[in-house]
């Protein structure tokens, strides 16, 4: 559970709670464990420094607080923050939030709605996109809090246009400094407050000049907004010096505004999110009916996608580094349920269509769940695929051989600096150099005691020995050994994928250690790149 980014967003909590330093140097007591679970940077004081904001460690808090609970009284479990409690703590906590965010989708919904037609929408924004990823496989990950977080802002700020009571105002405060908190592109969210509600330019006019009359309410808004803010700025002086700190350049992030990817974010084979998420080409072609039908909410939900994905496909790592589809999107679900409502709600009232479209949209919500479990299984790489490999497994639930030769990686040290070209799946270099060869063949011989044998028999080295097997190309049975040996330390760095292999053996009645020989050969013999 506690994998890539969310080891960032996590690591705040044990930091704070358990270790009472946000200085990370309790990571010293035990380097090798700690290591494992938590990444930071280094700061341009030479501080440990977590990259991500605190936003989503406030999220988790209440669920941590729970497992650390637990787990302090629990003779099975170590109270360290990173054991068992934790981690289902952490799947739970986004089930949570789902439900948050599904029941206020709902509320908005029902606003501008029937009953049916939202139902329909929220199925199909829940089953029928990557959120249904994002809320099982890999939880724990920002997107579906954003989800939750966003859907609950689009609602209270109509509540606010009702009422604009200093309740109401300091909540969506509050509530706008927590999704900037998660993630600050978000802020774009505040943009929903003055467009909810206009019509025409003239209604934006109006509305702005009713905001700025009540300043008072607006200055409240603004210091919640704020408040929120306040521990971040603190940390980040602490760290770097600097109240205001990009932690993210620490690790070559940064946007080309000026080259953006757009058609490669929405249509690309490699992470395209109409590819990924059909769905949601049926949504956006539903802006039309929600300018004809439903003006008050069409200018807030088509800025904000608009913006969104500018944004977003302008980020150095446009797919968003490993991942199902564009998992960026996500967070604006609960916006863009609006205008795939109006176009249900358009061609409902049709003969024709008032079956086709709701039977095509469940069937793109199959499909999208059809490739969930590809993902699941390997069929689509997690970094991204391309034309080729793609159509190699499409309707295959698993990967085939073939997969595997036709799949290729970004190139991330271009990528940073916004050149986006792909590489060989294998790696860089496509065969073990000579260099590595040699020294492995140095380390197997010595281990067996052939450097004794070597010198008593041999009028050579153990070194001039390797070179000259690796110059005769008599190597072949090294580099085997290299190879798998690196295939068995991937399998043993992917927890699914050690599970798997412990039941294989399990189910075989054989040792793990044998098993784990037998599928690091097996998939070298698939997969690998052979002797030359």
């Amino acid at each position: 559970v506690i994998v890539w980014d969310i080891k960032q967003y996590y690591a705040y909590l044990p930091a704070a709670i358990i270790h009472h330093d946000l200085s990370l140097e309790f990571m010293k007591e035990d380097p090798e464990f700690y290591g494992k679970w938590i990444w930071p940077a280094e700061s341009p004081t030479g501080k440990k420094t977590i990259i991500t904001t605190m936003g989503l460690s406030f999220l988790y808090s209440p669920f941590f607080l729970i497992a650390h609970s637990y787990s302090s009284i629990s003779q099975k479990f170590e109270a360290n923050g990173y054991s068992k409690p934790y981690h289902i703590a952490l799947t739970f906590s986004a089930l949570f939030y789902l439900l948050l965010g599904l029941f206020f989708l709902r509320k908005t919904l029902l606003r501008f709605y029937s009953e049916k037609i939202a139902a329909l929408t929220l199925f199909l924004i829940a089953a029928g996109t990557n959120l249904l990823f994002y809320s099982t496989y890999e939880a724990p990950m920002s997107h579906c809090y954003n989800f939750a977080l966003i859907s609950v802002f689009f609602y209270l700020t109509i509540l606010w246009r009702e009422r604009r009571s200093m309740k109401n105002t300091v909540f969506l405060g509050l509530l706008g400094g927590l999704i900037a908190l998660i993630r600050p592109t978000n802020i774009i969210v505040l943009l929903i407050i003055p467009l909810y509600g206009i019509k025409t330019f003239k209604d934006l006019k109006i509305q702005l000049a009713s905001i700025f009359s009540e300043w008072g309410k607006l200055l409240a808004m603004i210091a919640a907004f704020i408040t929120v803010w306040l521990p971040q700025f603190i940390y980040w002086k602490y760290v770097s010096g600097k109240y205001i700190y990009f932690s993210y350049s620490e690790i070559g992030g940064e946007f080309f505004f000026d080259n953006p990817q757009i058609f490669k974010f929405l249509f690309s084979y490699e992470k395209g999110w109409l590819v990924y998420t059909p769905v949601m080409f049926i949504a956006l072609i539903g802006f039309i009916f929600l300018f004809k039908n439903k003006k008050l909410v069409f200018w807030p939900t088509i800025t904000l996608t608009v913006l969104s994905i500018y944004i977003l496909s302008s980020w150095w790592s446009w797919w968003f580094g490993g991942g199902f589809g564009q998992r960026s999107m996500v967070d604006y679900y609960g916006i863009l349920a609006l205008p795939l409502a109006a176009l249900i709600e358009h061609f409902s009232t049709r003969k024709v269509f008032k079956y086709v479209i709701p039977g095509l949209l469940i069937i793109l919500a199959s499909f999208n769940i059809f490739q969930t479990v590809q993902y699941h299984n390997g069929a689509i790489h997690y970094w991204w695929m391309n034309k080729e490999a793609y159509w190699e497994t499409f309707l295959k639930p698993k990967p085939t051989p073939k997969y595997w030769y036709l799949i290729r990686l970004p190139d991330y040290e271009k990528a940073r600096q916004g050149i986006y070209v792909s590489i060989p799946a294998e790696n860089k270099k496509t065969k073990v150099n000579e260099e590595e060869l040699v020294t492995f063949i140095i380390d197997e011989l010595t281990l067996s005691g052939f450097d004794t044998i070597a010198t008593s028999i041999c009028a050579t080295s153990i070194e001039n020995y390797a070179k000259e097997l690796v110059k005769n190309h008599q190597a072949e049975e090294y580099f085997n050994r290299i190879k798998i040996k690196k295939y068995t330390s991937e399998i043993l760095a992917s927890q699914r994928w050690t599970n798997q292999v412990e039941k294989k053996a399990k189910k075989k009645d054989v040792a793990f250690k044998h098993m784990l020989e037998l599928e690091a050969q097996r998939v070298y013999n698939l997969y690998g790149v052979k002797y030359d």
